[in-house]
């Protein structure tokens, strides 16, 4: 039989396809038949075998969109926090990173992928870098499928490196490319890149390699993989050119999603040849700016993105360097571009502006429907509208943090957290209610924790610092 789940009395705040417009706050009722929204009106009559579900004072928003997330890493949760970039290049991606299990992979992707749901985290871009084997694959994939969040889960084309003194050596590289490239095309075989039979979870693509071997290479193994097809191909970019490598290389498209583009800060010119790829091939940017902005990666760009007409999200990267909420990055966002624009206006000795030059709603846009955008999954989620996907969040605005509050997208961006995120459904199935995880959290947390003190105990703080200080006197810091 299929569900039906009234959502009564409630304040919808949405965006809309308009990006010029302001978003919509209005009270209404919303049906959600099996996977979808059905009905959005004022005073909607039940019909027999609906659940109605009291949102008197509570306010109905869309699911919060992660377009940058290492999932896995919440097995390693707050171990760099207090980590530069560099330094987190040399400890984690290059030691720790390769001695992984796939029991360790496979409860932190569990764990993380409720971490999102618990904060109304619907859908996740899973870039997903501790592929080192078939195993570890699978022990994710199942992980991500268990959780019941929409993942595009995005293994990583690349390998661990077999020693990085006295040079980096990556020996197991031309092996690796192999069986990752007939692996990923076994599973997009089995229902053409979709993963669960509704397509909430779909295949898609990681690839940071490009600087190894000849073009020639990449380009046919990407062709590869779009013919699967997958749903999006995944890379970073930091203070590097890869976006110019990417254009010449003609494998720039819709379907591309670069995580951070901290390099864009310095580009301001309209014309700037990186920005007009990202436009004319409409390729996306998923900026993580709290940990952007404290692990040096460079200024975040989002809130540019998002008045050059490129498509943009948010991204919290990973939960062992910040928290798993939008909500933290949403702020950060909008407070440091305002304080940009702020030391600019008094440097410069120009007039106070009688307005703040950006706004809650364009940082609420950039986590739900432009998110949406990034990953070309506009059509089916990232606004609160009719024939759409129920991936839905229901907030208690009567809570200690929201009471009082009259602007849901104000309230929403500045005051809300986890606790005060009452409901969440995911393609119309409840994960979260009454404040609570649907999944019981107990067992996953006491696996969580036994798997991180194994990790921390192979790899002691003081051998990590060993490490890292030998690469430093020696090489000084990576380049990214």
């Amino acid at each position: 039989m299929t569900s039906k789940i009234l959502l009564k009395g409630g304040t919808i705040a949405t965006c809309t396809g308009d990006r010029t417009a302001a978003p919509r706050v209005y009270k209404a009722d919303v049906l959600i038949v099996g996977n979808t929204i059905a009905q959005i009106e004022e005073s909607i009559a039940p019909g027999p075998d609906v659940e109605v579900v009291d949102c008197v004072n509570k306010w109905i928003t869309p699911g919060f969109v992660d377009t940058h997330r290492h999932v896995f890493m919440t097995v390693l949760r707050a171990n760099h926090c207090d980590m530069l970039l560099s330094e987190y290049l040399v400890k984690m991606s290059w030691n720790v990173q390769g001695s992984l299990t796939p029991e360790e992979v496979g409860i932190g992707t569990l764990a993380g992928c409720l971490d999102a749901l618990h904060n109304g985290v619907t859908t996740i871009l899973d870039h997903f870098h501790a592929a080192h084997s078939p195993a570890h694959m699978d022990a994710a994939l199942r992980a991500v499928l268990e959780s019941g969040a929409r993942v595009v889960w995005a293994p990583a084309r690349q390998s661990a490196p077999t020693q990085i003194f006295p040079t980096m050596e990556f020996g197991h590289e031309p092996a690796a490319r192999e069986w990752q490239r007939e692996k990923l095309k076994e599973l997009g075989a089995l229902n053409g890149g979709k993963l669960r039979p509704d397509g909430r979870v779909t295949l898609g693509l990681a690839y940071d390699v490009l600087w190894q071997g000849p073009m020639s290479m990449h380009q046919d193994f990407i062709a590869e993989m779009r013919a699967i097809p997958v749903s999006n191909i995944t890379a970073h970019v930091v203070k590097g050119p890869q976006i110019l490598q990417w254009r010449d290389a003609g494998l720039l498209g819709r379907d591309v999603i670069f995580s951070h583009c901290n390099v864009l800060t310095d580009r301001a010119a309209p014309d700037d040849e990186m920005w007009a790829a990202l436009k004319e091939s409409g390729a996306a940017v998923a900026a993580t700016p709290e940990d952007e902005l404290g692990m040096a990666h460079g200024n975040p760009v989002g809130l540019d993105a998002l008045s050059r007409g490129v498509h943009c999200g948010l991204g919290v990267d990973a939960t062992s360097i910040n928290g798993g909420d939008l909500f933290t990055q949403m702020r950060v966002m909008l407070q440091w571009a305002r304080g940009h624009d702020h030391e600019h206006i008094h440097l410069n000795k120009l007039a106070l502006p009688l307005h703040p030059k950006f706004s809650s709603a364009e940082v609420f846009r950039l986590a739900t429907l432009s998110g949406a955008e990034a990953l070309g999954l506009s059509d089916l989620i990232g606004s609160v509208e009719v024939g759409k996907r129920a991936d839905l969040v229901v907030f208690d605005a009567d809570s200690v943090n929201l009471a009082g509050a009259a602007d849901p997208i104000a309230g929403v961006t500045f005051h809300a957290s986890s606790e005060d995120v009452e409901m969440v459904l995911v393609d119309g199935e409840v994960v979260k209610r009454g404040g609570k995880l649907v999944r019981e959290w107990g067992p996953v947390a006491k696996e969580l924790k036994r798997k991180a003190d194994d990790i921390r105990e192979r790899w002691p703080a003081d051998q990590l610092e060993k490490i890292w200080k030998k690469w430093y006197d020696t090489n000084g810091t990576p380049a990214f």
